[in-house]
């Protein structure tokens, strides 16, 4: 048999030897160039279950090949002996696996994985205790497995037991004198600053309590031992005897529990608080810790009292009330972890997609406009911040109404009730369920998306929100104007395909139009191959011809194309650069001019103030037509 168990052990040898070699050879210098500051429990345990895989890989390997070697090659068909080679093969195996989950939970030698705040001495003592106890309790539960399987009778197998565990409990006791004041100091060191009165007599007196719970566990198992439910007394001696490791493990995980549920609520986040400890107010702060703790208190205190009732349940001491209330208590943490980590999965990536979508910010100092200074946004940054609200609902009455249902409540009549009562909400309030249908279907149909430039009816300006009502304008003069999804109607997007912009330029009659044409063509193809600007360009700019002939200048057009909210910078430059062209080459924009024809023979009958009334009659002329052709030119170029 012990040469059936060294096969074992060679092959886990060689074939962990083979894993480390090809794909875990970087392990350990990933390991000691990574960053294990700040990392959290969870962090850790992936951490430690991925150096853990050569261990438990291998683990499979050496009981595989021993079972299947032996089985193979043994000479002998006898029962007895392979009853003993199975027994002393699974407690081999049961004793690595007892150790790899103590190693996952102390980590005694590397303490940067180490998910319990011990120090280093006290995980190594910790983790030597667990293994020994499961060395010790694997052993004697085989070995009174294969008493029992070689005919001895219960009264024997009773007997062992209360021996074995008489034992057990002995050992633990002497072990609670003898790491009495460590453990006294550890209760101490527990948490920062002073400790209190009450944790400072409960390190002192922890040893008594702890005495004689093992008492009790002892009476308990001798007064049980005779009853017809042996079995199930010894897995409730086992359990018993480990509730303190239990209790821990799930007191992390309430912690968790707690710990997320605050950060979702917006109420306390110390991840956040490490990060940017200036983000909130002091007083804020103080008061999301104050609920922290009393939260993590009541939580504390729950998982101690439902603890006592399910260990007391194991022994038959059963208390109706308190019972459903341990079953309720169970339910509820297992379905709030499971809702806060499909919420942690959900929400984090639609994180992630509404970052991809997100656009770069590149300060530029030409671009400086006043009217469309929003980036474009793409459509998951306009989608999925309200499919998340959407879920965060569906989540949160679900989650209330499977607890309800866990805790006895007949939903049945509150779902009906919910449903009348909807059915009345919605023939009340038809113009909301018309507000979140239109806007349902706008954004179905890829109508707008936050940062576009809109037009609808009498209004205008950059989507700044949406919500399921409503979609807030930012008009390019500042205000914000709040329309209801239902009276937008017909949606002019400024923002999709290019604005052709067009402008005047008033020259003299006798300008000479070839040369402000091949001018204006020349600054249109210096703006192409401009690097700040050409990438905006559709179409470059260039002359019309002769728009009019006006009175006393000659109009000519000037148009380009580009790509919507670059088209102010655009015209601003190509302002610039022709008049700057145009100078030049020696050509002047027109002046605006009246010219009063007054007979030469009747210019001596005029008057001082009449001339003077002829120039003021002049001006007047003058101001009316450049006003005229302001209007004209707003309504050109005007959103």
């Amino acid at each position: 048999m012990l040469f059936f168990v060294a096969i074992g052990i060679v092959a886990e040898k060689g074939f962990k030897s083979f894993l480390k070699r090809n794909y875990f050879s970087d392990m350990d210098v990933k390991a000691e160039g990574g960053n294990f500051l700040g990392m959290s429990n969870v962090d850790k345990l992936i951490a430690a279950l991925v150096t853990a895989v050569p261990d438990v890989i291998g683990l499979f390997v050496f009981f595989g090949a021993a079972y299947f070697s032996y089985f193979t090659f043994i000479w002998t068909k006898s029962p007895y002996l392979q009853l003993l080679f199975l027994s002393i093969l699974l407690t081999i195996t049961l004793i690595r696996v007892v150790s790899i989950f103590s190693q996952l939970i102390f980590s005694p030698a590397d303490d940067r994985f180490r998910i319990l705040s011990v120090s280093s001495q006290n995980a190594v003592i910790l983790h030597r205790f667990l293994v020994g106890t499961g060395v010790y309790i694997v052993s004697v539960l085989m070995f009174t497995v294969v008493v029992f399987r070689l005919g001895a009778e219960r009264n024997t197998i009773s007997l062992l037991a209360i021996f074995f565990a008489t034992i057990l409990l002995v050992a633990s006791a002497l072990l609670v004198l003898f790491f009495k004041r460590r453990i006294e100091a550890g209760i101490l060191q527990a948490t920062p600053g002073t400790p209190t009165w009450g944790r400072i007599k409960f390190a002192s007196l922890w040893h008594v309590p702890t005495l004689l719970y093992l008492f009790l566990l002892w009476i308990l198992l001798v007064n049980t031992m005779d009853s017809p439910q042996q079995n199930n007394s010894r897995a409730a001696f086992v359990i018993s005897f480990f509730v303190v490791p239990i209790w821990m493990i799930a007191d992390r995980f309430i912690q968790w529990v707690v710990r997320f549920l605050m950060a979702t609520l917006k109420i306390h986040d110390d991840a956040q608080d490490v990060k940017n400890p200036l983000e909130m107010n002091s007083l804020q702060r103080q008061q999301g810790k104050v609920w922290y703790n009393r939260c993590n208190i009541v939580a504390r205190i729950c998982l101690v009292f439902v603890l006592t009732v399910w260990v007391a349940s194991l022994w038959g001491m059963q208390a109706p009330l308190v019972s459903r209330f341990t079953s309720v208590f169970f339910d509820a943490s297992i379905i709030l972890a499971l809702s806060l980590l499909l919420w942690q999965f959900i929400n984090t990536w639609i994180e992630r997609k509404i970052a991809e979508s997100t656009p770069e910010v590149e300060e530029d100092i030409t671009s400086g406009d006043d009217e469309w200074g929003s980036a474009i946004q793409g459509r998951s940054y306009t989608l999925l911040p309200m499919v998340r609200k959407f879920i965060g609902s569906i989540l949160v009455v679900m989650v209330s109404m499977t607890i309800l249902s866990s805790m006895g409540v007949d939903i049945g009549p509150l779902l009906a009730g919910a449903g009348v009562i909807g059915l009345a909400i919605g023939f009340g309030a038809q113009k909301l369920v018309a507000d979140v249908f239109s806007g349902f279907f706008y954004l179905l149909d890829d109508a707008f998306r936050v940062g576009e430039y809109l037009e609808a009816g009498t209004v205008s300006g950059i989507v700044e929100n949406i919500t399921l009502r409503n979609v807030m304008l930012r008009h390019h003069r500042g205000m914000l104007q709040i329309v209801p999804h239902s009276d937008l109607g017909a949606i002019t997007n400024f923002m999709r395909g290019g604005i052709v912009v067009k402008f005047n330029l008033d020259f003299p009659y006798d300008a000479d139009i070839d040369e402000i044409r091949k001018v204006i063509k020349k600054v249109g193809q210096s703006m192409l191959a401009d690097e700040n600007l050409g990438k905006d360009f559709i179409k470059p700019v260039k002359s019309q011809g002769v728009r009019e002939i006006a009175n006393s200048v000659m109009t000519i057009r000037v148009k380009f194309t580009a790509q919507p909210g670059a088209h102010f910078v655009i015209r601003r430059e190509a302002f610039k650069r022709i008049t700057e062209a145009l100078c030049a080459k020696g050509i002047q924009y027109a002046h605006r001019r009246v010219i009063v024809d007054i007979p030469a023979a009747d210019t001596y009958k005029l008057s001082a103030e009449q001339l003077k009334a002829t120039g003021a009659a002049a001006f007047r002329d003058i101001e009316a037509s450049q006003e005229s052709q302001a209007m004209q030119r707003e309504g050109d170029s005007g959103y």
